[in-house]
């Protein structure tokens, strides 16, 4: 199959090296050779995902093509030891840090055989256990966002439950139309609020040689003094966020809202939320293209604002930003800054004095995991095949720099899963943050 080399042109100066991993634990044991060929159906139907990753000239180029990167494994155990911390949350009345599950021994649990830089865009690796499995899709940063990558989940679903899927399109970014030409205009919040502008995106970011130079001296100057233990490290831990004090904190910051023009009242997915796609005309109905519609979110926050500010203030703070960042205007305007500068190299812009503070959240919640269908593969087709838990991973995003916490919905009992980072000392202290009311959300 011939393939066909496209750059785009629209992508987050922070995504390119990345991929975006989705491991998910299924209750079920099943068929190898199905899930195998069902991974070839699909990259035969979207050859978007059968291409490679060319990382020389920016911005880098994907090609089609018919690669099938599929790897399997058995393990002589069962789901019990991974049921463990996932059932554990369940019985938790506040914020609970889940010891049971270490974030780095899951990674490598769900991820094998899966070189630093791939040079696939696409990669499937699966884990048959005694009772269960282990799915993992990978899909390069660069190309797709969490949304695209669950679209990518969900179709492979589909093929496996024998029901059809859309058919792909390149984004318009790769054909050589400008993604914020897409932009609809004339949203009612954008009076709500001001947006963005062009040179305000610009300034969230570093260009240029020397700055961006400086910049990486002062990350490796860093990573040095944490090598020495001279600073502290940052350590990764899941906490469990109950279904019942979600909802309570929620209610505290809508209080705040009301005499405020932020627009509707926010639901628990969306106060902090910067994709773009909810602005930008779609294309032709049954029709699909994977594209990455991350946008930057940014808001400072200083570490005696988290402490000693309410609930409330924060979060209000934060969904201002929210409105601010994710207007028309705004997105637009964030959209051919990243258009203009899409040959350059561009990081984020960290004040120059301190240490070097960048902490991304992103948000997984409205991704609905619990209804994948996984049975069209289920060796037994009396049971039931559930998705018990979702492990989201960004990975080749330098670890202790540039850390990202996710916050995902849980699949059983409500709930939410937050994958965080946080010093060792801040960790100790996390249990009376849990309880004050200073405790940030």
């Amino acid at each position: 199959m011939e393939k066909v080399k496209y750059r785009c042109r629209t992508v987050h100066p922070l995504t390119c090296n990345a991929m975006v991993f989705t491991g998910l634990i299924v209750d079920a044991h099943l068929d190898e050779i199905v899930l195998r060929q069902t991974a070839a159906q699909l990259v035969k139907a979207w050859p978007a995902l059968g291409g490679q990753l060319y990382r020389s000239g920016r911005p880098y180029a994907h090609s089609t093509g018919s690669t099938v990167d599929f790897a399997s494994r058995t393990l002589p155990k069962g789901a019990a030891s991974w049921k463990h911390g996932v059932l554990q949350s369940t019985e938790c009345s506040q914020p609970t840090v889940i010891d049971a599950l270490d974030p780095e021994e899951l990674d490598a649990a769900f991820i094998f055989n899966v070189p630093a830089r791939p040079a696939n865009t696409f990669l499937i690796r699966v884990t048959l256990l005694q009772d269960a499995n282990l799915l993992c899709f990978g899909i390069s940063h660069h190309l797709a966002d969490g949304t695209a990558a669950y679209d990518v989940i969900r179709a492979y679903c589909d093929l496996l439950a024998g029901r059809p899927i859309t058919s792909p399109l390149l984004p318009p970014d790769a054909c050589g139309h400008r993604m914020s030409d897409r932009v609809i205009p004339n949203d009612p919040q954008e009076k709500l609020v001001r947006s963005i502008t062009y040179a305000e995106h610009l300034s969230n970011f570093t260009t240029g040689f020397w700055p961006i130079l400086l910049l990486i001296a002062r990350v490796v100057w860093c990573l040095l003094l944490r090598k020495l233990c001279l600073q502290e490290t940052l350590q990764e831990r899941y906490i469990y966020l109950p279904d019942d004090w979600v909802g309570a904190m929620h209610k505290r910051p809508l209080a705040a809202f009301a005499p405020t023009t932020v627009g509707a009242q926010p639901t628990r997915n969306n106060v902090i939320n910067a994709c773009y796609r909810r602005v930008v005309e779609p294309p032709q109905p049954g029709t699909y293209w994977i594209h990455n519609s991350i946008g930057l979110l940014r808001h400072k926050l200083s570490v005696s604002q988290i402490q000693n500010e309410s609930v409330a203030k924060l979060a209000g703070g934060l969904r201002l930003v929210s409105l601010r960042y994710t207007s028309p205007a705004s997105i637009k305007a964030f959209l051919r800054m990243c258009e203009d500068h899409s040959s350059q190299r561009m990081l984020p812009k960290i004040p120059a004095k301190g240490r070097v503070p960048m902490v991304m959240v992103t948000t997984w919640t409205g991704f609905d995991f619990a209804r994948l269908d996984f049975s069209g593969a289920a060796c037994d087709e009396n049971k039931p095949v559930r998705v018990l838990f979702v492990h989201p991973l960004v990975r080749s995003l330098p670890q202790g720099v540039r850390p990202s916490a996710h916050t995902l919905k849980g699949v059983r009992e409500g709930g939410y899963w937050l994958r965080a980072w946080n010093t060792p000392s801040g960790w100790k202290r996390f249990s009376q943050m849990v309880i004050a009311d200073t405790l940030m959300f």
